[in-house]
């Protein structure tokens, strides 16, 4: 299964499925349930995954690592897609492909009762319908992008801008030249091996910039940064007008 090939995704730290709701019913494409720095497990992860099925949105699950039971319960859930954070090597790649796709190709375990096959009511459908991405977000992955990204059946890749801004020394400046570079070579990598790229953005002249970049998969930061600005703007204008 390939991934969108244009839409607008937003991070979910919060794991809650009426956010998934609210996510969708507001239009956007995709959601990215975050499980390394978000306060998701697998249950919230079903959970939301049920909500986002409901409303025709599409879920990626962020992964801490790559522990192979967290990974075949996450695929079970029915997820579209895992992204897998730290990506750097050959090594690791196939590591990944392993655990996540039945043999042949894989070395998965396959249960027909889980929510992914219906409960066992179509488990004769076995291709995995699964999107494997993976976060490139230090400077050795961004040198070794362009073998990582002629594996098969790695679909797209998200631009870890926020843990390469740390390891150049500029912590939280992800649209610096400097970032964009490196944002460039990668699209370079990606457009050669025919992947998609993520990206994330937190105003407009930021979206701006990915969009003229070719970015056809930009990420509107996190559920908590909108509700904590949305909040905020709230008290600000209520003291405004009381004062």
């Amino acid at each position: 299964m390939n991934f969108l090939k244009r839409g607008l995704g937003i991070w979910q730290i919060m794991n809650s499925n009426i956010i998934t709701d609210l996510i969708a019913k507001s239009g956007f494409d995709f959601t990215i349930l975050d499980l390394e720095h978000g306060l998701h497990n697998t249950k919230t992860v079903q959970e939301c995954v049920f909500a986002a099925k409901s409303n025709s949105l599409l879920t990626v699950a962020r992964i801490p690592n790559s522990s192979y039971q967290d990974i075949v319960q996450l695929i079970d859930t029915g997820i579209d897609a895992i992204l897998f954070p730290h990506i750097e090597s050959i090594s690791q790649l196939n590591e990944i492909i392993q655990k996540c796709l039945l043999p042949p190709f894989g070395k998965k375990s396959f249960s027909p009762f889980v929510t992914k096959y219906n409960y066992g009511d179509n488990h004769q459908e076995l291709k995995e319908k699964l999107s494997i991405g993976i976060l490139i977000e230090s400077l050795k992955g961004i040198e070794n992008a362009e073998n990582l990204l002629k594996e098969p059946t790695v679909d797209f890749v998200y631009f870890g801008a926020y843990d390469l801004s740390v390891e150049i020394g500029k912590p939280g400046e992800i649209f610096n030249n400097e970032i964009i570079n490196y944002l460039k070579i990668l699209i370079a990598h990606s457009i050669q091996n025919k992947k998609k790229i993520l990206a994330i953005y937190r105003n407009q002249k930021e979206l701006d910039i990915l969009l003229e970049l070719g970015i056809e998969l930009p990420v509107a930061s996190v559920d908590t940064s909108h509700l904590m600005k949305k909040l905020k703007a709230e008290t600000t204008n209520y003291h405004k007008t009381i004062n």
